[in-house]
């Protein structure tokens, strides 16, 4: 073992010998900090964080991780978090993902995809696919063995997260190299975005590049809810933050702080479309085809014959992943009706009845008269999984109430 100085552990006053019992004792514990949709308005994942636990007192990682790599110790540590990570997390009853750190300089002295990890995850009785693994790769020295680990882990069920995007020229290889499913995009770029037009382009840039292979994205670090707002105008998936939440050691209840910002932010966002909208505006004839032709056919018929409809419709034009219809207040008055050929991805389910969508720019681009036809980018249907289009335009019935007409295309 590499000799290790009192004084480099000196702050807080955690010794070498306080670490080593910690590590030695497994007295580890796992907070979780929670990762919610602004969309849906729920937690989607929890990410486990382990701490040491010296008599009462909390060991930062950075020490325990410290003190593993001079002792060449980073594996052993490694696994016991991850350990605990799942052992608590199968106790929990708030989140289906847990998002666990993967230290990947390891694999520098293991062979990759040796198993371990889904093994711990059977010994908990947790499904591969409700877990992600973290990785931040910049510490493997071999990039075939980062390689040849998220392939076996991939192909095993897990989710693939690339942790600490930020900015530079090596991100769009990381990006590319790992092809991951979930991009967790750095607090550094995340802070203070709504005034820094340096930072607006890095977190444009990563969007495009993760709706272009299919990632969710999560803002990680939001602390402000001008940061959250401004990161949602700009396409992100998903958030983690103190704004919301700071980890929690026991069983987690989504709390009644979390649920008020959640409502608040998607209240100021509301308002923000209204007066900035960023609706994206692709006129193209195609599109406008499909849902012109669509709003046609719904404007005479009775509201109990619009499922009806909609499948005939659906059935005659391929393209077409799913549709549905929305009231002029923004809650679902249809089935989302599916082509039958529709591949919905795990953890992943269509919006159902009665679901409301006030906060959805295709919803807002029509009602507030911004662009109607609306037609999105490509982003990731939180349908499906899958990247789809929005098109949105709108009706009236025979009350004069405002029908908004929903339709997904699917990306060939």
């Amino acid at each position: 073992s590499a000799h290790l100085s009192s004084q480099e552990f000196y702050f807080m006053n955690i010794t070498p010998d306080i670490v080593r019992e910690v590590i030695d004792n497994k007295d580890i514990f796992v907070e979780f900090q929670p990762i919610f949709s602004l969309n849906t308005k729920k937690i989607v994942g929890l990410e486990a964080l382990a701490r040491g636990d010296y008599h009462g007192e909390t060991v930062s990682p950075y020490f325990l991780f410290n003190y593993a790599e001079k002792t060449d110790s980073v594996l052993k540590v490694d696994r016991l978090c991850r350990e605990k990570a799942m052992c608590a997390f199968k106790k929990e009853k708030s989140a289906p993902t847990l998002y666990v750190n993967f230290e990947t300089s390891v694999l520098n002295n293991v062979i990759p995809g040796n198993g371990e990890i889904l093994r711990t995850a059977s010994e908990n009785n947790i499904p591969p696919e409700n877990i992600v693994l973290e990785l931040n790769e910049s510490n493997v020295k071999d990039t075939y063995d980062l390689l040849m680990f998220v392939d076996y882990y991939r192909s095993k069920g897990f989710l693939i997260a690339l942790d600490n995007v930020g900015s530079g020229l090596e991100v769009q290889n990381r990006i590319m190299l790992i092809n991951p499913d979930i991009i967790k995009i750095d607090r550094a770029i995340v802070s203070n975005i709504e005034s820094n037009t340096y930072n607006q382009e890095v977190f444009k840039s990563i969007i495009n590049t993760a709706k272009n292979i299919g990632a969710l994205t999560v803002a990680e670090g939001v602390e402000t809810v001008d940061e959250v707002i401004t990161c949602m105008l700009m396409g992100v998936d998903y958030f983690q933050g103190f704004y919301f939440s700071k980890p929690e050691q026991f069983n987690y209840l989504f709390s009644n702080e979390a649920r008020l910002k959640l409502e608040d932010a998607a209240l100021k966002l509301n308002l923000s479309m209204k007066k900035n909208p960023t609706v994206v505006n692709v006129k193209i004839e195609t599109y406008k085809r499909i849902i012109y032709d669509l709003v046609n056919s719904l404007t005479d018929i009775a509201p109990e014959k619009y499922n009806l409809a909609l499948n005939k419709y659906i059935s005659e034009h391929n393209e077409i992943e799913c549709a549905f219809l929305i009231d002029q207040k923004g809650f679902q008055i249809t089935d989302t009706v599916m082509s039958p050929d529709t591949e919905i991805l795990a953890g992943y389910q269509p919006a159902i009845y009665g679901v409301n969508h006030d906060i959805k720019n295709y919803f807002y681009a029509i009602k507030e008269q911004i662009e109607d036809p609306f037609i999105s980018g490509w982003y990731i249907s939180s349908a499906t999984g899958k990247s789809c289009k929005t098109i949105s335009s709108h009706f009236y019935n025979k009350n004069g109430e405002m029908i908004i007409v929903c339709v997904d295309l699917k990306k060939r």
